[in-house]
């Protein structure tokens, strides 16, 4: 297997780690392999994922289509997408997270726009959508893409219909209707030179992993481990900002903050693509 490096931008010679930031990457090879921020992959705009706890639209941070040995759950999912509510500062809407579960609602909820809009929300939910939940509360939503899903015409969120009171920038949370980043075009290319590629990460060097700035004596490490410093990718060597997650495969995403708007205070997330682990750190 490969490892890859995630670029952003319009162009595959003026690619930067993030978008709209100045840090400039070099991917040779890149291809274009999705999108952040801005619209929804083609699931229909009932599908878009809400916050369990204010029932807003998440914003969209991204669509990557997966190279073939990353395609962990089936070989017809070739694509992923995240979502993300920054819920841990949100004030909890009554009724969401019960509409969301698959609550029927009340005569009095199904009169009620918003929330009329929320359990449509629950009936429409894509099949493969994962409920992701970080370290402080945030919301974030994985789905499973077909190639049919990722190829059709992006989805925009749902129109602006919020209740009262949740136009407060301290009590609603991020979200798609406030928050959404601009619309931008992620590439990949092989990341070349990591000891790590193949191997699944772990704290204790299991498997013969070289944890990140590990080895300070060897300058060809160094000067590798600068480089990959800050970048999204796709397998290889992971620097989470807090401690190892336990239960990483070799198939694991690591994200960067900023990336799609996605808010994770200065931190990154990892997303195991086979076994399933996610975690936050800041």
């Amino acid at each position: 297997m490969k490892a890859y490096e995630l670029g952003f931008g319009e162009s595959a010679d003026a690619l930067t780690v993030r978008p709209g930031k100045p840090v400039e990457t070099d991917l040779p090879g890149a291809r274009v392999a999705g999108w952040c921020g801005g619209r929804a992959p083609g699931i229909g705009t009932a599908a878009w994922p809400r916050s369990p706890v204010t029932g807003l639209p998440m914003t969209h941070v991204i669509t990557l289509e997966l190279p073939e040995d990353y395609r962990r759950k089936g070989e017809d999912l070739v694509a992923l997408s995240l979502f993300h509510a920054d819920d841990h500062v949100a004030d909890d809407v009554e009724g969401v997270a019960e509409l969301l579960a698959g609550t029927a609602p009340t005569a009095e909820q199904a009169a009620d726009p918003f929330l009329a809009e929320v359990a449509a929300t629950a009936a429409a939910r894509h099949p493969r959508q994962r409920d992701l939940e970080d370290l402080i509360g945030g919301a974030h939503a994985l789905l499973w893409l077909t190639a049919e899903e990722f190829a059709a015409p992006r989805t925009d969120p749902p129109a602006d219909i919020r209740p009262a009171g949740l136009g407060d920038r301290y009590s609603r949370g991020q979200n798609a209707w406030d928050d959404s980043a601009p619309e931008t075009t992620a590439w990949l290319g092989e990341r070349t030179g990591d000891p790590n590629t193949g191997i699944a990460p772990s704290e204790d060097g299991a498997g013969g992993y070289v944890a990140a700035w590990s080895s300070d004596d060897d300058e060809e490490l160094k000067t590798f481990w600068a480089s990959i410093d800050g970048t999204s990718h796709l397998g290889g060597t992971i620097m989470p900002c807090q401690g190892m997650p336990t239960g990483l495969t070799p198939y694991v995403f690591e994200l960067e903050d900023g990336v799609g708007g996605i808010n994770l205070g200065g931190g990154n997330a990892q997303i195991d693509l086979e076994s399933d682990v996610f975690d936050w750190a800041q």
